[in-house]
């Protein structure tokens, strides 16, 4: 063989190499690409599952409690959402068969038995006994399930790493699963069609109302400059105007003024010049005050924000941080807490100074309200309140409804027969069960679900 033919020879084999290495690299590259997506996939329909049955676990034990038609079809509505949304994430994931099978049977009756009660509710009958019992059992496997699924989160680890294989299997070495039900097959078959199903608009009782609406407590107030709005904010940050550096204007329903200075960063509403939010970065190494000392500093900011009378209604506490949401209560007889004007303060608990305070709630909402006591007093309200829960104690309360409309409720503290906290809301004019939440009560707060 010519010399110049081994040379093309030689080069062609290392073109071809190099095409052929160039070819299997990116194969690779693409399938670790689908690998990432399939992983994340997974992952968030894992996720999904998990809300969706944990939300559920809520639902039912809310269902035996709800005492009126509205409240039960509202109740019932939210079983059947949470359950086909729970059927769709689950039918991304690679379980085995046999557990589709059983899994998808419970999700299944959990959605069917929620039509049946509405279409109960519908025809005015109150719920049996047997029924309380089955919403019982249904609310304590939904428990198995939700605690399965969130051993499954823990075992495959951070998102980031790897699930190494387990896909192929994820229930099948979940023995709590074995033991889920399977309910009577003679549940009322109701029709398969429905659909607007009404969505609460609160995670906590009432606490971040929609901004759909004019900021009623800044109506007709004068716009100020951008002068005197850099005065109002140095006087709430306790630094000089000079200090400050502006970083432009919100442009929502609460267009405001924005400064920054050091690491806060503070809104001042263009009209009526309010301090509509306010946060601070900060890294707390350490947690030494308690929630009663954290709730006196976060008065006094109230306080000094020129809202003289609230009352703390939950709070939270993370990463040595507390949270605290006021309500407005009216200084006048009858006494009401207004839910609806609402101001989250968050203090830290090394040495309890402000982190975040937002008004919103409050701004968008509050306004001169003249109240008269309610049709109805406490002890006739209380007769709509489910005979399965014991009254501890009633106040008055104006909570918002999603029509943005607002009415005056009996609010009702009980306790359920596993002495959990329920709170339980009746129209004072109609006596209809309006709402009804769970109390969440724990080292790190008091949260309602």
């Amino acid at each position: 063989m010519k010399k110049s033919s081994k040379i093309k020879l030689i080069s062609f084999s290392l073109a071809l190499l190099l095409v052929l290495g160039g070819l299997l690299l990116d194969s690779r590259l693409m399938l670790g690409k689908s690998e990432t997506q399939l992983e994340y996939t997974y992952r968030r329909a894992l996720n999904d599952l998990t809300d969706y049955v944990t939300g559920m676990r809520s639902t039912l034990k809310k269902a035996e409690y709800a005492a009126t038609p509205a409240l039960r079809n509202t109740v019932s509505a939210k079983l059947m959402e949470q359950s086909g949304g729970a059927k769709a994430a689950m039918a991304a994931l690679p379980f085995s068969q046999e557990r589709i099978d059983r899994i998808g049977r419970f999700l299944s009756q959990v959605g069917d038995y929620a039509l049946s009660l509405t279409r109960k509710a519908s025809l005015g009958s109150g719920l049996e006994e047997k029924e309380l019992q089955s919403l019982s059992t249904m609310e304590k496997y939904a428990g198995i399930l939700s605690d399965a699924l969130q051993e499954i989160q823990q075992r495959l680890g951070p998102e980031g790493l790897p699930w190494s294989g387990e896909p192929k299997s994820l229930f099948n070495n979940v023995q709590q699963l074995d033991q889920l039900p399977t309910f009577d097959d003679s549940l009322d078959q109701v029709a398969k069609e429905f659909s607007e199903f009404p969505s609460l608009l609160y995670d906590g009782p009432f606490s971040d109302h929609i901004l759909r609406r004019e900021a009623l407590f800044l109506k007709d107030k004068p716009v100020i400059s951008r002068e005197e709005a850099a005065s109002r904010a140095a006087k709430f940050l306790g630094c000089a105007p000079e200090d400050l550096q502006e970083s432009g204007l919100t442009e929502n329903t609460l267009s405001s003024f924005v400064f920054t200075w050091e690491e806060s960063r503070v809104c001042v509403t263009r009209a009526g010049g309010e301090i509509a939010y306010f946060k601070k970065a900060a890294q707390i190494p350490e947690e030494k005050l308690t929630y009663e000392q954290a709730l006196e500093a976060a008065s006094k900011v109230l306080q000094a924000a020129g809202i003289s009378s609230f009352r703390e209604s939950y709070y939270v506490k993370n990463d040595n941080q507390c949270t605290i949401n006021f309500a407005y209560l009216t200084e006048e007889e009858p006494k009401v807490l207004c839910y609806p004007d609402l101001v989250k303060v968050t203090v830290e608990l090394g040495e309890g100074g402000m982190l975040e305070y937002d008004a919103t709630g409050y701004l968008m909402n509050h306004q001169d309200r003249e109240f008269v006591p309610p049709a109805l007093d406490a002890e006739e309200a209380q007769k709509s309140v489910s005979p399965q829960l014991k009254v501890k104690s009633a106040s008055l309360t104006l909570i918002p409804t999603p029509g943005l409309s607002e009415v005056l409720c009996w609010e009702f503290l009980c306790e359920g027969k596993e002495q959990e906290e329920v709170l339980v809301y009746i129209n004072g004019e109609s006596g209809m069960e309006e709402q009804l939440y769970l109390l969440q009560k724990s080292e790190n707060g008091t949260l309602v679900i």
